[in-house]
């Protein structure tokens, strides 16, 4: 699925226009704000994922570049589903990844970014170093966003 040609030629037309969207930075910091998280993510998976990433304390935005393999916003879409983990040491999709085996994330909750067509093209994710556990409002209020954020990307692909 990841490495279907049709979905990645749609991921490079998103990714051509998201690194300097204004826009989409404000939805990442609202997606923290909502969920009360340290860190709030928007990842898009091509052949690599491409993250940006907001530290929520204190709004420091950074771009990351990792491999598919290591990301836990690449399990969330192959899921096709919200992924919620309270504590992802115990997780069993996530554990052996090298951002919970580093003691990075210690808490997750992803949600996939559909395309209007239904390509996948990242996720929205919102995280924190520590467990905790992850309301009913908190999840929903991240959906939103996300679905905001997916419309977003599809405008910035010329739909």
């Amino acid at each position: 699925m990841l490495s279907d040609p049709a979905r990645l030629s749609r991921v490079k037309a998103v990714a051509a226009g998201a690194g300097s969207s204004r826009i989409l930075k404000g939805l990442v910091q609202l997606a923290g704000r909502v969920a009360a998280s340290d860190y709030a993510q928007l990842s898009l998976l091509a052949d690599q994922q491409v993250a940006t990433v907001l530290r929520c304390a204190d709004s420091d935005y950074s771009e990351q570049v990792s491999e598919l393999a290591d990301s836990l916003c690449t399990v969330t879409v192959l899921s096709g589903d919200v992924l919620v983990a309270a504590d992802t040491r115990t997780h069993p999709w996530l554990l052996d990844l090298p951002p919970i085996t580093s003691g990075a994330v210690g808490s997750y909750l992803g949600v996939p970014l559909l395309l209007a067509d239904g390509t996948a093209v990242g996720a929205l994710c919102v995280y924190g170093p520590h467990p905790r556990q992850w309301t009913d409002r908190h999840v929903g209020l991240t959906c939103d966003v996300a679905d905001i954020v997916a419309e977003e990307l599809d405008r910035l692909a010329g739909r």
